[in-house]
């Protein structure tokens, strides 16, 4: 039986492939390009005899020539397919995000190869991250309008307490109540102001022993001075795993945590304490776990779906944004924040932090 396809000329293969709009690449079992359509050739910003022969790791990062490429090639062979994205480099140095899908087929000699199809979505990366600070900025709007709430209660006792002390010499009380009111004020526009001007993650590679340090001296400092004990237990060799993460942001959350924890007592006693563990989990993603623990005054049910919410606190005079701030910060490195609580007997926060941002197709080679 005929098939139908052979009613058309060979030549309407090739020209169809170049009116494809999306970039199309054949390579051999040696990684050159063999055949590249028009598409391939401006998304490259090169003409065709230049791609011509040319290794296919010449349009990746130089970063990825050794791992990902090689692993790309692999798993198409492997699987019969592959699809994915990648940073790729024109000829002109300048650079583009791809999403890559890439094909095995054999000729009929048996000689093996691959055929990729490219698509730029650098245009789509944006909107993503644009659509990402609209959604920060929408969180923004509405802890503003938290914010008017926020201060108007406090600056209407200050007026009123003013108003009644008009003319009078000795108002003790009423002069400490509006010290008290004008320091919660400070502390609540320097919250604001803190959490506002958050910078985004700048992201470096890091130790877990750099958090211990921080934890065995400044966090110990700070629950000491709350009155707490303080109790540090870490996994035996943890200290030099890797992180890449912005460590001062980490660092500035896992204390708000410990803050919070600290002031979880209603008491002072020599029996409050807060423990902080490190240690390893079997989850890939989220390899590693931090755990700040009080015996504090928990947290009632009702409460539980409101504590990552800004302003929200059930101790008086507090701001109520040390876990949203704690939340936020973690949540933009990738990783995640839970709490555990059972009232009258203590609260757990619980960090799960990632090892590596980068997939494990750029990281680790695939081996035959």
């Amino acid at each position: 039986m005929k098939d139908c396809h052979d009613n058309y000329p060979p030549s309407l293969y090739g020209d169809l492939l170049h009116i494809v709009q999306n970039a199309i690449l054949v390579i051999n079992s040696k990684a050159e390009i063999i055949f590249a359509n028009s598409r391939a050739a401006k998304m490259f910003a090169t003409d065709l005899p230049q791609l011509q022969g040319l290794p296919i790791t010449e349009l990746f990062m130089d970063d990825d020539k050794e791992i990902l490429v090689p692993n790309i090639l692999h798993l198409t062979r492997q699987n019969g397919e592959f699809e994915g994205e990648s940073m790729l480099r024109r000829r002109d140095h300048s650079t583009f995000q791809g999403l890559i899908a890439a094909t095995a087929f054999q000729w009929s000699n048996e000689e093996e190869g691959l055929a990729l199809t490219i698509h730029d979505i650098s245009e789509m990366k944006v909107l993503e991250r644009t659509l990402r600070k609209s959604e920060r900025l929408f969180f923004l709007g509405r802890l503003l309008d938290d914010i008017s709430h926020q201060i108007r209660n406090p600056v209407m006792v200050i007026g009123g307490l003013v108003r009644r002390i008009s003319g009078k010499e000795t108002c003790s009380k009423r002069i400490n109540a509006i010290k008290q009111e004008a320091s919660y004020l400070e502390a609540l526009l320097d919250s604001i102001n803190s959490f506002i001007r958050l910078p985004k993650p700048c992201l470096q590679h890091n130790t877990i022993g750099d958090i211990i340090a921080a934890a065995e001296s400044n966090f110990k400092e700070v629950a000491i001075e709350k009155g707490c004990q303080w109790q540090g237990e870490y996994e035996e060799g943890i200290a030099d795993e890797e992180l890449i993460s912005d460590i001062d942001l980490i660092l500035k959350a896992l204390e708000a945590i410990v803050v919070n924890s600290c002031e979880s007592y209603t008491k002072p006693s020599a029996d409050n304490l807060i423990t902080f563990q490190v240690r390893r989990t079997t989850n890939e993603n989220l390899p590693f776990i931090i755990t700040i623990s009080d015996q504090g005054s928990g947290i009632h049910p009702e409460h539980s779906a409101h504590i990552f919410s800004q302003f929200f606190t059930n101790k008086t005079k507090h701001i109520g944004m040390g876990l949203t701030f704690a939340q936020k910060v973690i949540e933009e490195q990738m990783g995640k924040l839970e709490v555990q609580s059972e009232p009258g007997k203590g609260t757990t926060a619980i960090i799960h932090l990632v090892k590596e941002r980068r997939r494990p197709i750029r990281t680790t080679k695939i081996e035959d």
